[in-house]
């Protein structure tokens, strides 16, 4: 359990084999290490055809003391005498770590010419020399690197000459005795001791962290102590996020009492959707959520299905749900699924593997949660993607994180996923009851994926958080569709013209006559025609034609009123 920086256990462990010679280099620092003074004996080495004339000459007046200190060498000259060194076999082997190689190689899409010319004498430096009698232990290169991408492997010889070996992450046990180790010296507010359920909580919620990541916790729990001592929790989010206090923290026990409420002012007709999407919340606000799948709480905080016809609040509810949480509307992430329906569009969520169009771009699922990981995520319509895609979400569902093409790791732990689909929509019976399209609805989803899709998998991590939408049936529930609709109109007729309110004479027969033309079927997307029709079309027109200067309504209310015989009659009255 003593821990040390893998260039140096890389290092060490070789010289214990069968390399006498293991020369340590990277891009910064140049030589170092242990056998730093032997690194004259291998450039001496390097004849008159590799230096004269070279890009990669060794300089002339470089001097290598003896003893372990570092010796400035470039990039170029590593190269040339590693590559004159691999091509040897020997009875002193010589082992090269090159230490940030990421940083060291190229690794575009491009490579120019002379990074090509070091690519190929690498390729053919690792096959070996064509002398098939060449006897002794190869010469090794170890390319240490935080990510794969240190060199462009394609170009290279396949795995009969290349390794790759993953340096795993602290598993729990590990991070335990870490904590055990170090915690001391953590400055926290109610600093948690072994055997508490907060000790417990803090290895759980370090998953996936790095023995260095632990470190740079330790020494910011320091410096934030010495204005003011965080919290385990406000101090991991202050690491990961930049936060000290989440999203989460932020609620509260009677703002969650009046989700249900503030939740139905913007979506009609389904409360039995809006309590489950409560129930989920307080689930997550209680710490609750993921512990039938998991102890180490690294899931979403909360996953939700929502299928049902179109236009009945199931993208309304995510977003009235993102608002609600997160104080703003910003943070409601949505992903149309028909456009990722191809075998490769999984690199447009993830990113593009190294070489491909659009690697340094990152995918744009990464890139959003880690941009706003206090988010609701919803993937809309996702019947309709690529069944390599479910795979991802299937990772996000059970680990809580994706690695992106670039190698980096970012976390779901702090969203809500949500996908929608209108599965079963044409199929199933609008003059059934609720209870009865409900439970239709649920038969046709697990049939979808279990039959048609082959991804059973994908709704046992869903479970029973599969909700069914109503169909909008009731006239009563279109009013209070359209009424809630209007609300937009106001504010964006206030804040470009001035107009101080809307009014609509007789406002109640005035939807209910619109609502009576709308096609249920469509549910609230019916709504939205409708009220273009009859409400939208006939201000803007009356705006275009009637007011030439904007400031004449300035504090004035504009009357809306419909006429016997059906038309829609504007106005500006002075309140």
């Amino acid at each position: 359990m003593e821990y040390q920086r893998v260039p140096l256990l890389v290092a060490d462990t070789l010289r214990e084999g069968a390399f006498e010679t293991v020369i340590e280099w990277d891009p910064v620092s140049g030589i170092g290490g242990r056998d730093a003074a032997k690194w004259g004996g291998l450039a001496s080495a390097v004849g008159p055809a590799e230096s004269q004339g070279s890009a990669y000459a060794i300089a002339p007046d470089e001097h290598f003391d003896s003893g372990p200190q570092s010796t400035r060498v470039t990039t170029e000259d590593f190269v040339a005498v590693m590559l004159a060194a691999m091509v040897d076999r020997t009875d002193r082997p010589t082992a090269f770590v090159v230490n940030l190689a990421n940083f060291a190689f190229f690794s575009g899409q491009q490579p120019s010419q002379a990074e090509r010319e070091i690519l190929a004498r690498l390729a053919k430096a690792i096959i070996g020399r064509a002398d098939t009698e060449a006897t002794g232990t190869a010469n090794l290169l170890v390319l240490v690197s935080p990510n794969a991408q240190a060199l462009p492997l394609s170009m290279l010889p396949g795995p009969a000459h290349i390794r790759e070996v993953v340096v795993p992450l602290p598993d729990r046990e590990e991070r335990l005795t870490l904590l055990g180790d170090r915690l001391h010296g953590w400055k926290l507010k109610n600093q948690p001791k072994p055997g508490q359920v907060a000790y417990e909580d803090l290895v759980d919620a370090l998953d996936g962290m790095s023995f260095q990541d632990l470190l740079n916790i330790e020494e910011l729990s320091r410096k934030s102590a010495a204005t003011e001592e965080l919290s385990a929790e406000q101090l991991l989010s202050l690491y990961r996020h930049g936060i000290q206090t989440s999203a989460w923290e932020a609620l509260n026990r009677e703002k969650l009492i009046a989700m249900p409420e503030m939740l139905a002012e913007r979506v009609k007709g389904q409360s039995h959707a809006i309590d489950k999407v409560t129930a989920v919340t307080i689930r997550a606000f209680t710490g609750l959520a993921g512990l039938q799948h998991s102890k180490r709480q690294r899931m979403p905080k909360g996953t939700l299905f929502f299928v049902g016809p179109t236009g009945v609040g199931k993208t309304e509810l995510a977003k009235a749900l993102a608002e609600f949480l997160f104080g703003d509307e910003e943070a409601f992430i949505r992903f149309d699924m028909s456009e990722f329906n191809h075998e490769h569009s999984d690199q447009r969520l993830i990113g593009a593997p190294p070489g491909y169009v659009g690697y340094e771009e990152g995918g744009q699922l990464t890139n959003a949660i880690r941009k706003r990981p206090f988010c609701v995520l919803l993937f809309d319509e996702i019947e309709k993607a690529h069944v390599r895609i479910l795979d991802k979400f299937l990772q996000i569902l059970e680990d809580g994180r994706l690695t992106d093409g670039r190698g980096q790791t970012v976390s779901f732990s702090e969203a809500i996923i949500i996908f929608t689909s209108n599965i079963g929509a044409a199929e199933i019976d609008p003059t059934a009851s609720d209870e009865e399209t409900r439970a239709a609805f649920k038969r046709r989803v697990r049939d979808h994926f279990v039959r048609e899709m082959g991804r059973p998998e994908l709704l046992n991590r869903i479970g029973d958080n599969i909700v069914a939408f109503n169909f909008v049936r009731d006239k009563g529930f279109l009013v209070e569709i359209l009424r809630s609709k209007i609300g937009p109109l106001r504010a964006q007729l206030q804040d470009k013209y001035g107009i101080r309110t809307v009014r609509i004479a007789n406002e109640r027969l005035f939807l209910e006559s619109v609502a009576g033309e709308i096609d249920a079927t469509m549910g609230g997307r019916g709504t939205i025609t409708a009220l273009t029709k009859w409400l939208i079309d006939p201000v803007s027109h009356f705006l275009f034609t009637e007011v030439a200067d904007r400031s004449i309504c300035i504090g004035k209310a504009l009357v809306i009123t419909q006429d016997p015989d059906g038309s829609v009659r504007v106005s500006l009255e002075a309140e």
